[in-house]
């Protein structure tokens, strides 16, 4: 990674996220620069946790709401857990599609028929 890049593109971000007029324009232009940023991100949203309820704001794709809802349903998967950890917890990145499997066994298989990131 060249780190004088990704210091002008965070610049950018910041200076684009300045600029907008709302909350939600905000939560858009997250949602919009993890899927023109981070490599391999195709899709985006925000996961609010309210109890064992989720609520997907500023979606990039139906896919992310999809996901989101079967991670309700299902009471686990990678971002309901980012949303119920605790401040000072380890968030950790996803690059073994195999551990998916073993760490969320209800949501995995239905996640890969949605088409959702890394299973297909």
């Amino acid at each position: 990674m060249d780190w004088n890049v990704f210091a002008h593109e965070m610049a950018q971000l910041a200076r684009s996220l300045l600029a907008q007029d709302s909350v939600q324009g905000t939560l858009e232009r997250i949602s919009g620069a993890a899927t023109e940023l981070v490599e391999g991100c195709d899709a985006a949203g925000v996961l609010i946790l309210r109890g064992k309820r989720v609520q997907t704001l500023a979606a990039t794709d139906q896919l992310v709401i999809d996901s989101d809802l079967l991670q309700e349903r299902m009471q686990e998967g990678p971002c309901f857990d980012a949303a119920r950890r605790r401040a000072g917890e380890r968030v950790f990145r996803i690059t073994d599609v195999t551990a998916l499997q073993q760490r969320w066994p209800a949501y995995a298989p239905p996640a890969r028929e949605l088409g959702a990131t890394p299973f297909s």
